[in-house]
């Protein structure tokens, strides 16, 4: 099984169907800046060429450094974040669907929502970044905090295609 979506990115996945009106799917993802894994549920009540679907879904990326994709998307070469130092989520996801397809073949566009977890690192060392110069004033300034989890909920929209082999 393939597909391509928001916030799972491109995966990759095995998927097995232990009674005609259940899939599972267990897989690997990237989205650009990390690995992760992805694994599913889909229900598919009937077993015509076209049929709606209720799916759900679970994801996690690794952390990683994302300054060198900001720093490819934007053009700007100078880019540097240490909030983006350490940059992975995870999400959860509810979509009803439209699968086309029958016994071996099925291609699929899921829609729903998407709840993205994600933990902000390095908030004071990127708000210290970004103050201006004291400009030889004696003042201090002290900047403490902890590390917020942030959490977003979203549209999302999967697009893929299932190849079944037996």
């Amino acid at each position: 099984m393939a597909g391509i979506g928001v916030p799972d990115a491109a995966t990759l996945s095995l998927a097995w169907r232990p009674v005609r009106a259940l899939r599972v799917e267990l897989g690997v993802a990237h989205d650009y800046v990390s690995p992760g894994v992805r694994g599913g549920l889909t229900y598919i009540p009937f077993s015509s060429w076209a049929t709606p679907t209720l799916s759900v879904g679970y994801g996690h990326f690794l952390e990683r450094d994302a300054n060198q994709a900001v720093r490819t998307i934007s053009g700007d070469a100078t880019f540097d974040s240490p909030m983006l130092d350490h940059f992975g989520y995870d999400y959860a996801e509810a979509h009803v669907g439209l699968e086309l397809g029958r016994k071996h073949v099925t291609f699929y566009l899921h829609a729903g929502v998407t709840r993205v977890t994600a933990t902000i690192h390095d908030v004071a060392a990127a708000a210290m970044q970004s103050m201006p110069s004291s400009g030889g004033s004696s003042g201090t300034v002290a900047i403490t905090s902890t590390d917020p989890t942030v959490r977003l909920w979203a549209p999302s929209l999967d697009l893929g295609l299932v190849v079944y082999l037996f």
